[in-house]
């Protein structure tokens, strides 16, 4: 008899959860304007208002259709919601981990950066850019880099919106100015904007 019983439950449980899943709607998400909001996923939900906030990873190899890119991760934050179509806002990028250990080699110098900027339109963004040189370098040689890096971020951040400004940034068009303008500072192999994070408010 107490078998009988549990078996009905188990079935009224399971019938309870294809009924939720049968009330759910799905949502198409669409990347942000800087990617020319292309279809990313989709997210189901019973009701529209639980849909803004969520968040949805993408490869910017995806994105963009670049293979070369597809260490580069894109987090999207739903923001809005039009009938069943979701709109969402770049949040922040990150270069993958393993990317980052094969750039570095031993007798190299190896230069960080963490700042937070204002753009123009008065967004703010936490960048992290990694230099790294051909051999080890001196002290004051680093210091001027990294100082070169932090006032060099800060006034493209300064002169640019948030929309172009996170472009120059993920496509790594502000990465390659650096490189161009710190390589006459001291040999570097490369420069690089491994994460940016934009913070709320």
């Amino acid at each position: 008899m107490a078998e009988n019983t549990t078996k009905k439950k188990k079935r009224a449980s399971a019938k309870r959860t294809v009924d939720k899943w049968k009330r759910k709607k799905w949502f198409k998400v669409y990347a942000s304007k800087e990617f020319d909001q292309k279809e990313i996923a989709e997210t189901p939900a019973e009701k529209e208002k639980t849909v803004p906030g969520r968040t949805i990873n993408a490869n910017l190899g995806d994105l963009t259709g670049e293979r070369q890119k597809r260490h580069i991760t894109i987090k999207f934050k739903i923001k809005e919601v039009k009938g069943q179509q979701a709109y969402t806002e770049i949040v922040k990028h990150e270069a993958s981990h393993g990317y980052i250990n094969r750039l570095v080699r031993r007798k190299s110098s190896k230069i960080e950066a963490v700042q937070t900027v204002t753009t123009k339109d008065n967004r703010k963004v936490k960048v992290k850019t990694l230099a790294l040189s051909q051999k080890k370098l001196e002290r004051r040689q680093e210091m001027a880099i990294r100082k070169g890096i932090v006032q060099s971020v800060e006034r493209s951040a300064a002169k640019n919106d948030f929309s172009p400004f996170i472009q120059l940034v993920v496509f790594g068009v502000l990465a390659s100015k650096l490189f161009k303008d710190l390589k006459k500072v001291a040999p570097l192999k490369r420069v690089e904007i491994i994460k940016s994070v934009v913070l709320e408010g």
